[in-house]
């Protein structure tokens, strides 16, 4: 199927492994070792308008052989345009240039490569310089690279830089009249014979030791894919790669777990009065479905779920409370958060005066005591309110006798 040594073909949703062929073994990178140096830069720099100054260790230090844009020492250019220059013609100086200006020196940087890998997860990785040089203890796995590309395709600038089939860079002091960089990707170049529309983006490598090296990230229709290639004769990192994704992409993807058709209940417990208590129930769930390209002779995929017995408050929305784990043998394909849909604060009992704790007593005693001290007077204005209410309603009704006698009287003096 292939003519590299190592290849790794991997889900990029899910980081499982479709395919592979010595993917754990130690191998010389080549100039893929820039997709980390590209990784650290995007992570670290926030305005890519930033001005890199290419100094003469990084531009004399190289060998000879290095592949370069022909930058000169004292050339200024963006961290945008750096980029470009690292990911397209491979150039080694813009390579130190960037891990300078992100680090300082290129020693320190090359430290945070390599703990950003350890990170990832790539513990068979070891970089001594951020452009790919061979060297002592320069070493990765085609696994590896499909971890460290999984995360920076993570970056749209990433992944705007590694899938242009050129780009201008603007005039410089060494380079007067600007300079057009070609990809030497031509799985991205449309004009080669080796085009492929599905692949988005990638970076290749070659030195003698590490022979010909390509990470592609492509996609098509629900495949969404990682193709890792190590150690392969010319030009067949580029046919290796179109054959490994054929072979991918004719994998059914299958729906291995509904997220919609599952849903647990938690209860939300506190220590109350010294007492284990419910106050409430988180309502868990999971935010997405699972589904994968199914390899054949893929073997039984099975589950594992923790949730526990019982969380303590408080518990939001969006909460992380248990995760569910699938494997194919003994292969970790995935593992799911599972989160709460709800929110449960934590109970807060109404405090309790209590005399022989020595604590003042709450606002409320006060006010009462100046109730009762105040009753009397209350007492009083109520009764004298109602005495002159009484002595109004009687004068009313003598008014009303006196008008009612005098009307009768005209009615008698009016019949005689």
């Amino acid at each position: 199927m292939h003519q590299a040594l190592a290849v790794s073909v991997m889900d990029t949703r899910t980081g499982f492994v479709l395919y592979e062929s010595a993917q754990h073994q130690p191998m010389y990178p080549a100039s893929v070792t820039k997709i980390m140096t590209a990784l650290l830069v995007l992570e670290e720099v926030n305005d890519l308008s930033e001005e890199v100054i290419f100094s003469e260790h990084a531009v004399l230090s190289l060998p000879y052989y290095a592949s370069r844009m022909h930058v000169a020492p004292g050339d200024v250019m963006t961290v945008y345009e750096a980029l470009y220059g690292l990911m397209l013609p491979s150039g080694n100086e813009v390579a130190n240039a960037l891990a300078e200006h992100v680090s300082g020196t290129i020693e320190a940087f090359v430290a945070q490569m390599n703990s950003r890998a350890a990170e990832l997860g790539a513990v068979n990785t070891h970089f001594i310089n951020p452009c790919g040089l061979p060297g002592d203890n320069q070493h990765t796995t085609a696994y590896d690279m499909a971890l460290i590309m999984r995360e920076a395709i993570n970056h749209p600038v990433f992944n705007e830089v590694s899938g242009a089939p050129n780009f201008f860079v603007s005039p410089t002091e060494g380079l007067p009249e600007g300079l057009m960089l070609r990809n030497t990707n031509l799985l991205i170049r449309p004009e080669s014979e080796y085009y492929n529309p599905w692949v988005l983006s990638g970076k290749t490598g070659f030195t003698n030791a590490a022979q010909h090296t390509l990470v592609s990230h492509a996609r098509w229709r629900e495949h969404d894919l990682i193709i890792s290639v190590l150690y392969a004769p010319r030009r067949a990192t580029f046919t290796d790669t179109a054959t490994l994704l054929d072979y991918a992409f004719n994998m059914p993807v299958e729906t291995i777990f509904d997220a919609s058709s599952h849903s647990w209940v938690v209860p939300v417990m506190q220590s109350i009065d010294g007492e284990s208590t419910m106050i409430g129930s988180a309502n868990v769930e999971a935010l997405a479905d699972l589904r994968i390209p199914i390899p054949s002779g893929m073997p039984r995929i099975r589950h594992e779920i923790y949730i526990p017995a019982d969380i303590a408050p408080p518990v939001h929305i969006g909460d992380v409370v248990g995760s569910k784990s699938f494997f194919a043998g003994d292969d970790l394909i995935h593992k799911i958060d599972l989160v709460s849909a709800n929110t449960v604060f934590a109970y807060t009992p109404t405090p309790a005066f209590r005399q022989d704790t020595g604590v003042n007593a709450p606002d409320f005693i006060p006010s009462i005591i100046l109730f009762f001290a105040l009753l009397p007077v209350i007492t009083l204005v109520l009764i004298g309110t109602l005495v002159v209410l009484l002595r109004r309603h009687r004068r009313m009704l003598r008014r009303r006798r006196r008008m009612a006698r005098i009307r009768y009287a005209r009615y008698q003096g009016g019949l005689e």
